[in-house]
C-alpha cells in the first residue's frame, strides 16, 4: 500500500496491492484530489473494502486452478520424489473438489471429501492425512496470495492416524531368512544381509558405490541415496539428514558375502564387455546399470514367497536390525548413531519397547548395589 504525492498538498496517487494472480500483483489504483490526511483516510477505506473481502479478488478461481498454480510454485522447492507424490495426491483432490470455486469452498465440503476418501477408497488413514496436509498447504498459499480470506481447512477436525506396530523378524525368523538366501544368487544374499547387518535404508543401499566399501577394514560409508521419479528416472541426492552420513562397521559374514559379490560382478563385467552399463554402484542390474530403488523390495518379496516366510516389507529389515541390537543390550546412543537417526530421542520413540529388558536390567543392577551395602546391617522397615 502506498500514497504518492503528485501535486503538493492537492493531488495524490493511491495504490493498494490486493493479492497475486500467477505471481503478478493485483492492484487497485486511483488519483485522489485533496489533502494528505484525506488521502490516508481514502486509502484506509480501500483497504476496508477489499482487504477484508479477499474473495472479490478472484471470484472465478477453482480448486483445480489453485492446484495447478500451487504445483508450479512448489516444483522447484521439493525433491523430485516428493513432488511426484504431491502431484499424484493433487489429482485425487482435483477429482473430488476441482470444480468447486474457492469462494464456495467450506469446512463441510472438505469434511465430506475426507469421509469419502475413508469410505470409498483403500487409502490408509496416513494417506488421507497427507491429502489433508496438501489441501491445507494449498489454502495457506491461496490466503497468502490474496485469493481467499479464510482457510476453511483449519476448522476440519484433525485426521488421527493409528500408530502401526513395527514389522520385524524375530531372531529365529532372521536365521530362517539367512539360511534361505544361501541358495539364492550372490546379489540377493549381499543386499539382504547388508540390510540386516547395517539397518541401512533402501535408498542408502542402492546409492552405495564401491568407493564407499572398505572390505579391508570391514566398513561402509553412507553419504548419498538414490531415488526414482518419472521425470528424472533414477537419480542421486543427499541423505535424509546430516546424521545419515555415517560409517558403519559390518560383520565378518557380511564382509565375506560382499567380497564374493564383488568378484561375481567383475566376472559379469568381463563377460558382457561393451554391453556392461558401467555403473559405479555396488548394486546394479544384471547388465551393469544402476539398480532401481524398488528392486531390493522385489528381491525380498520373491524370497519370502519362495520359502514361505512371514511377509515383511524391505524397510522392516531396518527395524529388525535395530531391534536385534536393542535386545542385545547395545547402548542406545551407539544404535542411534549407527542407524543415522537425527538424535537418540528418535531411536527411543520408535523402538522404546525393545529396550525394556535393558531398562529392567538397570533396576536389577541398582538393587545389587543396595543389597551389597545393607546385607550385613540390621535395617528394619
Amino acid at each position: 500500500m502506498s500514497i504518492k504525492e503528485i501535486e503538493k498538498g492537492k493531488k495524490y496517487r493511491i495504490e493498494v496491492v490486493l493479492g497475486y494472480n500467477k505471481k503478478k500483483k493485483i492492484r487497485h489504483t486511483e488519483t485522489f484530489y485533496g489533502g494528505k490526511k484525506e488521502a490516508i483516510i481514502r486509502e484506509n477505506q480501500i483497504k476496508a473494502k477489499y482487504m477484508n473481502k479477499a474473495s472479490l479478488i478472484n471470484n472465478k478461481m477453482t480448486v483445480n486452478d489453485l492446484s495447478i498454480e500451487w504445483l508450479k510454485f512448489k516444483k522447484d522447492k521439493l525433491a523430485p520424489k516428493t513432488y511426484s507424490t504431491y502431484a499424484l495426491y493433487s489429482k485425487n483432490i482435483v477429482n473430488g473438489l476441482g470444480h468447486i470455486k474457492l469462494k464456495n469452498l467450506n469446512t463441510k465440503i472438505l469434511e465430506d471429501f475426507y469421509t469419502d476418501l475413508k469410505e470409498n477408497t483403500t487409502f490408509s488413514d496416513r494417506t488421507i492425512k497427507h491429502h489433508y496436509q496438501i489441501i491445507n498447504n494449498m489454502l495457506v498459499c491461496a490466503k497468502k496470495w490474496g485469493y481467499i480470506e479464510n482457510n476453511s481447512n483449519e476448522n476440519v477436525e484433525h485426521i488421527k492416524v493409528k500408530e502401526k506396530e513395527l514389522q520385524c523378524y524375530t531372531p529365529d525368523e532372521v536365521h530362517k531368512l539367512v539360511k534361505a538366501i544361501e541358495l539364492e544368487p550372490i546379489k540377493y544374499q549381499a543386499v539382504i544381509l547388508l540390510a540386516l547387518d547395517t539397518g541401512a535404508r533402501r535408498g542408502e543401499l542402492t546409492g552405495l558405490t564401491w568407493n564407499d566399501i572398505d572390505l579391508d577394514n570391514s566398513s561402509i560409508s553412507i553419504n548419498k541415496i538414490t531415488q526414482y521419479s518419472k521425470e528424472l528416472g533414477i537419480y542421486e541426492k543427499e541423505p535424509k539428514n546430516k546424521t545419515s552420513n555415517r560409517k558403519i562397521y559390518i560383520s565378518e559374514t557380511t564382509c565375506k558375502i560382499l567380497k564374493a559379490y564383488e568378484k561375481n560382478q567383475l566376472l559379469m563385467r568381463m563377460r558382457l564387455g561393451s554391453k556392461w552399463g558401467n555403473s559405479k554402484r555396488v548394486f546394479t542390474t544384471d547388465y551393469g546399470y544402476d539398480m532401481h530403488p524398488d528392486t531390493p523390495s522385489k528381491i525380498l518379496t520373491k524370497i519370502i514367497k519362495k520359502y514361505n516366510l512371514r511377509y515383511i516389507n524391505f524397510h522392516a529389515l531396518r527395524h529388525t536390525s535395530i531391534s536385534l541390537q536393542a535386545n542385545s543390550n547395545i547402548p542406545i546412543q551407539l544404535i542411534s548413531k549407527r542407524a543415522g537417526h537425527s538424535n537418540v530421542s528418535t531411536t527411543h520413540k520408535i523402538y522404546s519397547h525393545y529396550f525394556d529388558d535393558s531398562f529392567k536390567e538397570i533396576a536389577n543392577t541398582m538393587n545389587g548395589f543396595f543389597t551389597d551395602n545393607t546385607k550385613d546391617k540390621n535395617i528394619i522397615g
